[in-house]
Parts: structure tokens; sequence; C-alpha cells
């Protein structure tokens, strides 16, 4: 990849993420941190949520209508995300949808004059693609796919590179016609920070956890999980006995305070909840299990953690690939529901063999540094500027 201006300038990058799911947002932020790292080019980055942007008035409505129809009607959600997988061009509604964000696209290039563009969010990298096809936007859009399989979504014409998380997936793009020269294999970005070996018990001891009792971290938002899985857990003595719960509610107030009344009606020392928590890298370190849903990137952080993970509830779809590659690596588990979930993850605390077991399968699957590898292919190389092929 070229970029625009010459090695010895500053380049400008800007990298829009969106806010359908905090995964799109963390990888943003993920690769910006990790642009100030090293010694590569130096690079000026500009994280901006593509849908407050470009659709102010839209956005809640968009966030609002995925959340509910994930909720409420999964089923039609997974049909959709299956029906549209392999899907070449537009439908007339999502081209309608794309062509009323280009006056505030093209205020928003104006603005920062980037020297190229990082889409971790597969709507911004549509319409940024869209903007160069018709030849008013002149800068190389890459695009991240931030979960461990392919979907047409995320695939467009003008992209001139593809980061993905796997071979798996870079072979999959490349089956659909995309030139390997477009595809990189750098892994879904994380933080710098899920990378740093920290020694479990010191973290424990820091964190205020008993360390030579099993840890159970959950997370998942305030969706099902939460609000379904963890009440049969905290019922369970045999749980609460038996392990540390750590319980990440993330933004939702109305879960956590649930949770607290759930709480104040049994014995809680052994369960601890968390809101939002920039530390999560520290918790990852002092768990012995992940419980989570299988959404790409915070499967990828614990990847990078080598903390093995049981899988709750995916949605049909995105969720249900990503827990299909993460089962045949053999660092997940796929959780059942009810009294099930709960005889499960007793099985698996209390299996340090296994659990051994799943930390190394993660080790060899994870790829090392993955936000700075996304930047190390970004490098001016010694070859043609990228073509804006037309084959997806």
């Amino acid at each position: 990849m070229k970029w625009s201006k010459g090695t010895a300038e500053r380049v400008r990058v800007l990298v829009l993420s969106g806010n359908l799911g905090d995964g799109h947002r963390q990888a943003a932020k993920a690769l910006a941190e990790a642009s100030r790292l090293g010694t590569r080019e130096a690079v000026d980055t500009e994280v901006v949520d593509f849908m407050q942007r470009v659709y102010p008035q839209l956005q809640h409505v968009v966030k609002y209508g995925f959340l509910k129809m994930v909720e409420k009607t999964p089923s039609i959600y997974g049909y959709l995300y299956h029906r549209t997988k392999y899907d070449e061009g537009l439908s007339p509604l999502f081209s309608l949808f794309l062509r009323l964000g280009r006056r505030a696209l093209l205020r928003l290039a104006a603005e920062y004059r980037p020297d190229a563009i990082i889409c971790t969010f597969p709507l911004a990298a549509a319409a940024v693609s869209l903007l160069k096809e018709e030849g008013r936007l002149h800068v190389p859009l890459i695009t991240v796919i931030t979960d461990h399989t392919d979907h047409a979504l995320w695939l467009n014409p003008a992209t001139d590179l593809y980061l993905v998380g796997s071979e798996q997936v870079a072979s999959a793009l490349r089956a659909r016609g995309i030139a390997s020269s477009r595809v990189a294999v750098s892994g879904i970005p994380v933080a710098p920070r899920f990378h740093a070996e920290e020694d479990r018990t010191v973290v424990r001891q820091q964190l205020g956890l008993q360390p030579d009792m099993p840890v159970v971290l959950v997370m998942g938002g305030g969706g099902g999980l939460l609000s379904e899985g963890i009440r049969s857990l905290l019922r369970s003595e045999a749980v609460c006995a038996g392990m540390q719960l750590v319980i990440v509610c993330g933004s939702n107030r109305a879960v956590m305070r649930e949770l607290e009344e759930e709480l104040a009606h049994r014995p809680s020392g052994r369960v601890r909840l968390l809101g939002f928590a920039e530390d999560i890298h520290r918790w990852m370190s002092a768990a012995d299990l992940l419980l989570t849903k299988p959404g790409g990137l915070t499967t990828s952080e614990a990847v990078a953690k080598a903390l093995p993970m049981l899988l709750y509830k995916p949605i049909p779809g995105q969720e249900e690939d990503n827990a299909a590659v993460l089962m045949r690596a053999g660092v997940a588990v796929q959780a059942e529901g009810g009294r099930a979930l709960t005889d499960q993850l007793l099985e698996l605390v209390h299996d340090p063999a296994r659990l051994a077991h799943m930390r190394g399968r993660a080790e060899a699957f994870r790829i090392a540094r993955p936000a700075e590898r996304a930047w190390e292919a970004l490098q001016p190389r010694p070859q043609p500027e990228l073509s804006m092929s037309k084959a997806r």
C-alpha cells in the first residue's frame, strides 16, 4: 500500500468505526493506540463514529432497530445474514441508505483530509467505496474485518486492502475472486495491553480476588446472557461456593441494578459486579475461564490472553460463525442453556487439565500483536499502488 504523500511527511489516517456493538469501536481504538508505538512511519490517526457523524438523525433508530431484531427475532436476523452472505452488489434499500449519507461523508473527508481511510465498520466501508466508485474520493480504503468469518457486507469494489483475522478468512476472500495482493492476515486488532504477560496470582491480589480460588469472568452486554444465564448461576450454591464470579455489565445500569437486587438476598462475597471496565485485560489475566457471547473483538481479546471460553447464546449469523471457528480451534466450548449451563461451568472450572489444554490451543491459534501487524501491512512497499478492482 502506498500512501499519497512522501514517507518523510506525517500520514493522516481517518479510522471509521460504528456503534452497532462495541467491537467496531474497540478495534478502531486498538489501531489508534498501536499507531503510536514503535519506530514505524509517523501516523496521525483520528477515530470517528461513522453513524454519529454521517447519520446523526438516524443513528439511534438504526441501532434500536438492530438490537431489537437481534433480541426479539434472532431467527429473522439469522435468515437475513445467511441470505446475504454471498450477495453481489447492493440492495436498492441499502444503496439508498448509503446515498443519503454521501454529502455528510464528503464533508467529513474534507474536514480531516486523510491520506487513507480505515474502516472497522462495514457500513462505513460500503459508503467510502461508493464515493470512490463515483470518483468523488481518491484515497486508499482499508477494511478491517472484525469477525472470524467473511460476509459480503464487508466486501466492496473500491476497497484497496482487507485486513483479516486468520488465513481461513483470507482464503474465503480469495475464493470470492479477491486478489491476494488485496488481502493481509493481521489478526483482529486488539489493544497492545492484551498481549502483556502478567502473573495471575499477583493480578488477583491487586484486584482483590482470592489467589487460590477459580475465577470466572462473565461478559456479554445486557442482553440474554446477563439477564438469563447469570441468574441461574447466582442461584447455584455450588457455583457461588466453589468459584469467584466477576460479572461485567458494561453500560447497562438496569442489568446491574437487577443483579444487585438478586445478590441482596443471598451471600455475594464471591461475586463482583463491574460496569464498563477499562482494565478488562487485567480481569482476563486473573480469570481461569471466560463466559461470553462470541463477538469478534471480545473473543480475540480472550485469545490474546490465552483465556479459555464458554460461549453462550450466539446470535444467529456472525456470532454462530465465530463460535464454530473458535470451537474448531479448540479454544472454546459451546454452552447450553438453563441448568445445563451451571453443570457445564462447574465441570470446566474444576477440570484444570482441560483448561490448560485450551490455553495451549489459544496460544497456538492467536496472532501476536495484531494491531501493530495491521500498520506493518500498510507501510509503503516498492510496488505499484493497488488498483481499484471491480471484483468483490
